[in-house]
């Protein structure tokens, strides 16, 4: 029996079109995005630490952490700050370094960035979310709650 293959009329394709596999073109209404990622914290200081004029510590012997630890901070920070889409269209990337101090009770207070600013809105978006952190756990020098400095580090980084 024959099949309908052989029934189709033969065709010249020597000079036909062929195709072209193309990478999408990316204009300027194709929105990008951005991820943020934070850096760990410090874990341990010396026995001899002195606090500040302030009574804070820069390091304590038992450092300030978050509840949950480094991944319930990594998801508390995806989860609450936003890479401005302005500072993604102007392909602005980097770290800003969010100082804060942990007080006797856990409070977050004083959040600044410190360092070289990045701009479009990035630093005062980390020092917001910061600022709004809940409770941490305090640091402890001696047994006994103290402030404590911390700098931590949040990397915007914009994904194609």
């Amino acid at each position: 029996t024959d099949t309908n293959m052989n029934t189709m009329p033969m065709t010249d394709t020597s000079m036909a079109p062929v195709p072209v596999k193309t990478s999408p073109v990316k204009s300027s209404t194709m929105k990008r995005k951005g991820k943020v990622t934070i850096g760990s914290l410090p874990s341990k200081a010396s026995p001899n630490t002195k606090p500040d004029k302030a009574g804070v510590y820069n390091m304590a012997q038992v450092q300030p952490s978050y509840p949950g630890g480094q991944s319930a901070l990594d998801n508390y920070i995806n989860n609450h700050i936003e890479y401005r889409q302005d500072a993604v269209d102007n392909n602005n990337e980097g770290t800003v370094n969010v100082q804060f101090v942990v007080d006797e009770n856990g409070n977050v207070i004083s959040a600044r960035a410190v360092g070289k600013e990045l701009g479009d809105g990035l630093d005062d978006e980390a020092v917001r979310v910061i600022s709004e952190m809940p409770k941490w756990i305090p640091g402890k020098v001696k047994g006994k709650n103290v402030k404590t400095r911390v700098t931590l580090p949040i990397t915007y980084k914009i994904e194609e």
